[in-house]
């Protein structure tokens, strides 16, 4: 333990002594073309009265900096098809935005391979204020690093309360009408589905299947809690697991399938996309679903005013009531995605890093993130508000939607930067209903069990790469039968023997050689 705050205390010196040896940088810059990686929007797309307020246009004009787009877009997952053709090209963008902790190999071998570049001796010498944010945040510093030390990358940095952005949501009305309170257990959700079926829910429980598994978000996680697990890689005091090989997701696939083979789980669930299913959950076919955000909860009371309904939280399942539950939906703040290298195409790397750390900046946050004030927000008694009746005026279709105008006016959650807090929820358009559901699905002891943003040396990832494809389609295909019964359950222990022989324990000890490192950076 001494050694690993010994490390820390270095790194976060070492960080301190770069801010002081990095050179400010004045915007706006040298006028510059850098190209990206990310879809463009058609100038002729944009409505007239949204073009004196468009977001990149604004960054333009305070950076120096104008971007051309090249497709391929890493901004949302990375490693797509077109990510891979680019590579496979070799011509890749100035910028290159992607997951690099999924790339095969890692970002080590991104680097090995001269597609990115290391960024200690850039971010360094031109980056003041990523510096800043790091020699501010231990936690930051370790994340955005290799295992020896190597910075790779313009990190997303979530705020803390943004990290957790999927919960249970229930229908408040009917829960009061039946005489029922929100469910704490499997249990107890067993048995308000139950009643709920019996008077008339027409799907069930509903969300997306991929979405039970950690690869894939994840949020089945505030199922899986009531069984003392979550998909995927996971904390036990320091030992590192995988939900889906471990004997009690035995438990849970058993309650999951009674109760889609009792109609109290949406039928579609294994062929349903998000879109659908939170729209079952909106327009009142279901009255209890996986949500993706708070504001789908928060904001039912004010879509559904007439017909009186009323969205609530529910909070992971414990294993037993009165019990804390142990997992629930939440995302590391450095989690990989939507952050930006520097590509060893790049002719002009210092206007790259100027331009990147230009989002890092505490008196630029608000600019990308908020939008023009009186186009976006107004402060109203000293308080941040979208309400549309305090903003500017403006004439053409969509022009008094604020949903429409933030489409051109703030930059969204996906792209490297330093996050304002808050900033995932749209707190403004119903803070106090959406601060309290977040109080909900926050209420667990995630924090103990999730894994950090580990890396791997070139050899590992590619072993690590070489084992999870085949074992990952295997586990959502048999994992699928399992829940529809059209593989029996009693055959759970010969699926566990096949990820056995498929090298699932391997897998393990990589994971936990990476997580033993990654705590003595």
């Amino acid at each position: 333990m001494k050694r690993v705050l010994c490390l820390v205390l270095m790194a976060t010196m070492l960080f301190s002594m770069a801010f002081c040896h990095a050179e400010t940088s004045v915007y706006p810059l040298e006028p510059v073309t850098l190209t990206v990686n990310m879809d463009e929007t058609a100038r002729e797309s944009i409505p007239d009265w949204a073009l004196d307020y468009y977001i990149w246009d604004i960054i333009e004009k305070q950076t120096g900096v104008k971007l051309e787009c090249w497709g391929a877009d890493g901004r949302a997952g990375g490693n797509t098809e077109d990510i891979n053709v680019m590579i496979a090209g070799g011509n890749y963008p100035d910028i290159f935005i992607n997951n690099w902790l999924s790339y095969p190999g890692g970002p080590s071998k991104a680097i090995e391979s001269k597609i990115i570049i290391p960024l200690n001796d850039v971010v360094e010498q031109y980056c003041p204020n990523l510096t800043k944010a790091l020699a501010d945040n231990e936690r930051w510093a370790k994340d955005v690093v290799t295992d020896d030390g190597t910075m790779y990358v313009f990190p997303l940095l979530r705020a803390a309360r943004d990290q957790t952005f999927y919960g249970f949501g229930y229908r408040q009305d009917k829960l009061d009408e039946l005489g029922l309170q929100v469910p704490t257990t499997p249990e107890e959700l067993e048995e308000v589905l139950t009643v709920f079926k019996e008077n008339g829910m027409e799907c069930g429980l509903t969300f997306e299947y991929r979405f039970l598994f950690t690869g894939d978000q994840g949020y089945g996680t505030i199922l899986q809690s009531g069984f003392g697990l979550k998909s995927g890689w996971y904390l036990d005091n320091g030992v590192v697991h995988f939900g889906e090989y471990e004997e009690n997701y035995y438990d849970f696939l058993v309650w999951l399938n009674r109760l889609f083979e009792n109609g109290l789980i949406d039928p579609d669930m294994p062929s349903i996309n998000k879109a659908t299913s939170l729209a079952k959950f909106s327009n009142g076919e279901a009255w209890a679903c996986i949500a993706q955000s708070s504001a789908t909860i928060a904001g039912l009371q004010y879509t559904n005013a007439d017909k009186g309904w009323v969205g609530v939280a529910g909070r992971s399942l414990a294993e037993e009531e009165g019990a804390e539950p142990q997992f629930g939906h939440m995302q590391n703040s450095y989690a990989g995605n939507a952050s930006a290298a520097i590509s060893t195409k790049c002719s002009n790397v210092e206007a790259a890093a100027r331009f990147l750390d230009w989002f890092y900046g505490e008196e630029n946050l608000a600019t990308f993130q908020h939008g023009v004030e009186g186009f976006c927000y107004a402060i109203v008694d000293g308080e941040y508000t979208r309400d549309l009746q305090y903003l500017i005026p403006l004439q053409g279709e969509g022009a008094d939607n604020v949903a429409t105008r933030m489409v051109y006016g703030i930059l969204g959650t996906n792209w490297p930067m330093k996050m304002l807090d808050g900033m995932s929820h749209n707190y403004y358009q119903y803070p106090a209903e959406t601060e309290k559901v977040l109080e909900v699905w926050r209420d667990n002891n995630m924090s103990e069990h999730i894994m950090p943003p580990v890396t791997m040396t070139v050899d590992e990832a590619n072993e690590y790469a070489s084992l999870f494809n085949d074992i990952d389609s295997y586990m959502k295909e048999q994992i699928s039968l399992f829940i529809q019964g059209k593989r029996s359950l009693d055959e759970y222990p010969e699926y566990r023997a096949t990820l056995e022989s498929m090298g699932i324990e391997r897998m393990i000890e990589l994971e936990q050689a990476a997580y033993d490192r990654y705590m003595a950076r």
